[in-house]
């Protein structure tokens, strides 16, 4: 197990790398996930902790690894898929639909949602653009390469399996370049002081499985970020087991469980005094 030490070294490094509140119940899952990456052999862990504390880029990078759990699927919760589909098909009439996946890990989700587009528009170059991004680096290597297990996929249909992948080898597969195209990924650390290169408006933001992990301050600084990116008539997207704390005020509630959208008023006040902070 790891020592009180060590866990409390974590648990700063933690915050102040991604904003991550570790919690006593991590413990735990820190202490297996390093034993089966090898990292508790001899002074691995310490050593890490040492780099990371000492500002080493690549050590922090595998401690962010460590302290976050890239838990994704293709069409994970699928109504959140076809309500972001329908109402970017609507803004599409107007001009190019723009989405956002703010935590894409190894690529399902902001894929699931291309091929929801491609499915809706009954068009394979639908006017939509998909940015997504994540802190981990090793999973966003994975999202852009495209090929994923059979245990990955068990979750698709035949039809979607057909159309929208090519098997590569027995039991593996490679999402096909019509997908591929619309998605564009970059690594962000959703907690930077500046989230560069990275403008509004979005018509969708998927920001899901992550705002569980913040401490409070940081939900809600990112969630006050995520709005002023959102457009005017555009959702946020959030996991059903998640909740936007003290920043729910920027937001209300759709129709669609934890589906929500821009709450203007209360926005536009807060930009215009200045309370927003970047």
């Amino acid at each position: 197990m790891l020592t009180s030490e060590q866990f409390d070294r974590a648990r700063r490094l933690a915050l102040r790398l991604a904003g991550i509140e570790l919690v006593d119940r991590h413990r735990e899952l820190l202490y297996h996930r390093s034993l089966r990456l090898g990292i508790l052999e001899g002074n691995g862990l310490d050593e890490l902790l040492r780099a990371a504390e000492d500002g080493d880029p690549n050590a922090g990078q595998r401690l962010v690894s460590l302290f976050t759990t890239n838990l994704t699927g293709f069409f994970r919760h699928p109504k959140h898929f076809e309500v972001a589909a329908d109402h970017v098909l609507k803004v599409a009439k107007r001009r190019q639909a723009r989405c956002f996946s703010a935590a894409a890990a190894t690529g399902e989700e902001p894929y699931s949602l291309a091929m929801a587009v491609i499915e809706v528009f009954g068009d394979e170059e639908p006017r939509v653009a998909i940015l997504a991004t994540d802190i981990d680096v090793d999973a966003l290597a994975v999202a852009r390469l495209g090929e994923y297990s059979d245990r990955a996929l068990a979750g698709l249909s035949a039809d979607r399996l057909e159309r929208f992948f090519t098997e590569t080898t027995v039991n593996h597969w490679r999402i096909k370049p019509t997908v591929k195209r619309l998605v564009e990924f970059r690594a962000l650390n959703l907690n930077d002081v500046a989230w560069r290169n990275l403008e509004g408006p979005f018509d969708v933001i998927f920001c899901r499985n992550v705002m569980m992990y913040f401490e409070a301050s940081y939900r809600y600084s990112v969630a006050e970020r995520l709005a002023s990116l959102l457009a005017p008539d555009g959702l946020l997207i959030l996991d059903p087991t998640e909740h936007l704390g003290k920043a729910g005020h920027f937001f209300a509630r759709t129709a669609a469980d934890s589906v929500y959208s821009r709450r203007l008023a209360l926005f536009s006040r807060q930009l215009g005094s200045g309370m927003l902070r970047r």
